[in-house]
């Protein structure tokens, strides 16, 4: 009686076993891509920086104009860039040329590129420390405008300034639970000339 239930038992982790593996990798795919972000507030939140990448000024008259073929080409090397990070979000301004800068990094990841005011620095580090924490973000923004982000999120400006012809620069922002800030600077894509 005894060796029958020790059978009956066996059988019964074994069966468990079994159906706790039969998981497909299309719902393990899907857990993961589909992983709720809002519980990373205890681990530090990466915040990638970008001016737009090269801007076609063939029209002067265009307000709007979107990249060269330099600029798309930039764009894709940031992609390539952060091909290993886990990136939660992508922000852009309204303007053509900041959201086709992220645009390759939105198509390999499947994300949608959000919006945000060009000058509103204070709301676009809320948004991010509201809806990102934890997680790594990139914004792709202006010459005069990624700097003074950089600031609004607390940590000091890496350069004084970034000129017309400048285009290469990244700059990582970490941000810890604590709410403290540091930045390192890069380059990234063809050198600017």
């Amino acid at each position: 009686m005894k060796k029958l239930l020790l059978q009956n038992v066996w059988l019964l982790l074994l069966t468990l076993a079994t159906v706790a593996c039969r998981q497909s990798p299309q719902s393990l795919d899907s857990r993961v891509e589909g992983q709720n972000f809002a519980n990373n507030k205890a681990l530090p939140t990466t915040v990638y920086l970008v001016r737009h990448a090269e801007k076609d000024i063939s029209d002067p008259g265009n307000e709007d104009p979107g990249l060269t073929p330099e600029g798309q080409t930039r764009a894709e090397a940031l992609r390539n860039l952060l091909q290993g990070q886990q990136i939660g979000a992508l922000y852009a301004t309204k303007y053509t040329r900041t959201k086709n800068t992220v645009q390759p990094l939105a198509e390999a990841r499947k994300l949608e590129v959000q919006l945000y005011e060009a000058h509103d620095f204070a709301g676009i580090k809320d948004t991010i420390l509201k809806e990102n924490a934890g997680q790594t973000v990139v914004v792709s923004g202006h010459s005069n405008t990624i700097l003074p982000i950089i600031e609004a999120l607390g940590a000091k400006r890496p350069v004084p300034d970034i000129t017309d012809m400048e285009y290469d620069y990244i700059f990582k922002v970490t941000i810890t639970p604590d709410g403290s800030a540091s930045v390192a600077t890069d380059h990234y894509g063809t050198a600017s000339r």
